[in-house]
């Protein structure tokens, strides 16, 4: 059985990874990692609601607010009321918006196959065990 510092430092090394993994992605995708994750997101679950869609992500709703302007401003997301309660507001890609997200999709599962997040994969894998 392995240590607990041991554990406490693989985490570390995974954190560490994680960040290098997501910042490449981040740049490679020209997004915002919070933009990213909205994306994302709402192409998995179109229609959702702006509450919901901040309670998945476990973000501010303040703070959602300002990304969601920021991809409504670009073209790639579309807020509109809901049928029932014009007051509430549900999410969905543009055309646009899928477009760029077939890219999206087409970048992140290259990177997957990279060794970093080979690597990672493997750190992750060897913790769970």
């Amino acid at each position: 059985m392995q240590q607990p510092i041991n554990y406490v430092l693989d985490i570390m090394h995974l954190e560490r990874d994680l960040k290098r993994l997501t910042g490449k992605w981040s740049k490679t995708t020209g997004l915002k990692l919070n933009e990213l994750r909205i994306l994302v997101y709402v192409q998995q679950h179109p229609g959702m609601q702006i509450g919901e869609v901040a309670s998945a992500l476990t973000v501010a709703k303040a703070s959602l607010a300002q990304s969601i302007g920021s991809l409504i401003d670009q073209g790639w997301l579309a807020s509109e009321p809901t049928q029932h309660d014009r007051r509430l507001r549900v999410l969905t890609l543009t055309a646009k918006g899928r477009e760029l997200m077939e890219t999206v999709d087409n970048q992140l599962e290259a990177s997957l196959s990279t060794s970093p997040a080979l690597a990672f994969v493997d750190r992750l894998k060897a913790l769970q065990a």
